[in-house]
């Protein structure tokens, strides 16, 4: 397993990834923590099943990670995914950016889950509370 990448259909504590990769120099931390909403685009929704392209996903998550600490004045930065059946309330995706200054963290968090949409191969199913299942 990758350093501060990780796939998995287990559930996650944010302040453990954290508290993981924060040190005595850090000065910010920011979280972003992505969890199943209760409705999308006005249906309620039941579940989420997330799937994945099981090699190429980890490493485009690389690829991610590298270009964030290329390209932010950044500590460090760990980025976890999820996959498999998700209720609402469950957690999908935590980043966590640590660094010197704010600015470089936040636009380092940004730019890492705007860029993950962008590239990394998964795939959600929204699962209504009428039972119409939707790609999205």
């Amino acid at each position: 397993m990758e350093y501060n990448i990780r796939v998995t259909k287990e559930d996650f504590s944010i302040d453990e990834i954290k508290d993981e990769i924060m040190s005595d120099d850090t000065g910010a931390v920011v979280v972003f923590n992505g969890v199943v909403r209760s409705t999308n685009n006005g249906y309620s929704v039941k579940s989420l099943e997330i799937q994945r392209y099981e090699d190429m996903t980890l490493d485009e998550l690389k690829k991610v990670r590298e270009e964030v600490i290329n390209n932010f004045k950044i500590d460090d930065i760990y980025i976890l995914h999820r996959y498999g059946l998700l209720k609402v309330g469950d957690n999908i995706v935590g980043i966590v950016v640590t660094a010197p200054h704010r600015d470089a963290a936040f636009d380092a968090c940004r730019y890492c889950i705007d860029r993950l949409k962008e590239i990394v191969p998964l795939w959600k199913k929204e699962t209504t509370e009428e039972g119409e299942d939707k790609w999205v």
